[in-house]
């Protein structure tokens, strides 16, 4: 049964892919760092539920294999497609955000970098449905920059998606998605949350395209 599942989980994986880059013809703009296995955190800009998909896609194989995105999760449990699909097919770093739970999010975040693993996030937190570029970053990236410094952290710029796959759409519009990795940063030494923070999503903000209509 267990390789059933992992069978069944690669074949998934491939059909999203492919259906990704058919609707979207998604396309990796690889501005500020080479696309080689190396450990890093990706933090993106987060607009639709398709952000973390499309990162996922584009990336090669080889760095696709290693790469886990955190998600929430209360969403991918909510069902038993999503209860596969977020931890099997995408390998989800899942956290629970409810006050309630004894478990620290940034406890398994961290273990997964220690596994090895490169990690997807977005710092925003929320999806941003307002028209500010960005939403204020949470302190998880700074949490993490600070817990293991040689890991880089890279800007990650998804654009068009919020145009592709509006608010309550379930069929994608066939649009091009560009998905620009910017180059790494790191905290510095002595610097505070909030100055590294703003500085991370001024690193974010600078990827987006001047169009974004």
């Amino acid at each position: 049964m267990k390789y059933l599942r992992q069978f069944a989980a690669r074949i998934v994986g491939q059909s999203i892919r492919i259906f990704a880059r058919a609707i979207t013809a998604v396309r990796a703009d690889w501005q500020g760092i080479e696309p080689v296995p190396k450990q890093r955190v990706y933090f993106a800009n987060h607009t639709s539920n398709g952000d973390m998909p499309m990162i996922w896609a584009c990336l090669p194989p080889a760095m696709r294999r290693t790469v886990r995105p955190v998600a929430a999760a209360d969403y991918w449990l909510k069902n038993k497609i999503r209860a596969f699909v977020g931890p099997e097919v995408f390998n989800c770093v899942l956290v629970d955000r409810r006050p309630e739970v004894k478990d620290k999010p940034m406890d398994k975040i961290i273990a997964a970098l220690d596994e090895g693993s490169s990690l997807i996030i977005f710092p925003e937190g929320n999806r941003n449905m307002t028209d500010d570029l960005l939403l204020p970053f949470k302190a998880g990236l700074y949490n993490m920059g600070v817990a293991r410094p040689h890991v880089d952290l890279v800007p990650t710029w998804v654009a068009n998606l919020n145009t592709i796959m509006p608010k309550g759409e379930v069929i994608p519009l066939p649009l091009i998605c560009t998905v620009t990795f910017g180059a790494p940063i790191h905290v510095q030494e002595g610097e505070s949350k909030d100055d590294f923070l703003k500085r991370a999503s001024d690193a974010l903000a600078a990827l987006a395209p001047e169009d974004r209509s």
